[in-house]
């Protein structure tokens, strides 16, 4: 099964950085690939919960497999001959994180995990690995942007 990965900081603590990352509702305003972003059963993530999600022309609805507030959310999508499952891991940054200093101390690193399977699944990330790579990217970028924008100091 291929496997995408990409960590980074994310400014603010352990539950800013876990708000930041379950907002979906707010990835179409954050991410210029989103169009639309939704929780039909409610904001408290748990297994079984949909997320409804517009990404360019592609829109599907993955379902919450795990979900361990504030460090732990995973949802999958199936489709025929084709799953992709996104692991989102958070923890206090510490020294030794990809891109920390000093400044980062009490933020947040925030692991990504995607991963593809199924017949199709399989094919496609391994015919298409860039894209693959630019939707996980284009997943942390929008978190980021969320989370700087809660955290953002006022004019």
């Amino acid at each position: 099964m291929p496997v995408f990965e990409l960590a980074r900081i994310v400014p603010g603590d352990l539950e800013a950085a876990w708000a930041a990352v379950v907002d979906f509702p707010s990835r179409p305003a954050h991410g210029e690939r989103y169009r639309r972003g939704g929780l039909p059963d409610g904001a408290d993530l748990r297994p079984g919960h949909r997320i409804e999600l517009q990404i360019g022309r592609d829109g599907f609805t993955s379902v919450v497999t795990q979900a361990g507030r504030p460090q732990l959310l995973s949802h999958r999508a199936d489709g025929p001959g084709f799953w992709a499952e996104y692991s989102y891991r958070l923890r206090e940054c510490a020294e030794g994180d990809p891109g920390y200093s000093s400044e980062d101390l009490g933020d947040t690193l925030l692991t990504i995990t995607a991963t593809y399977g199924g017949w199709l699944g399989t094919v496609i990330a391994r015919l298409r690995p860039g894209a693959c790579r630019r939707y996980v990217a284009d997943e942390m970028d929008a978190i980021i942007s969320i989370a700087e924008s809660v955290t953002a100091e006022p004019v």
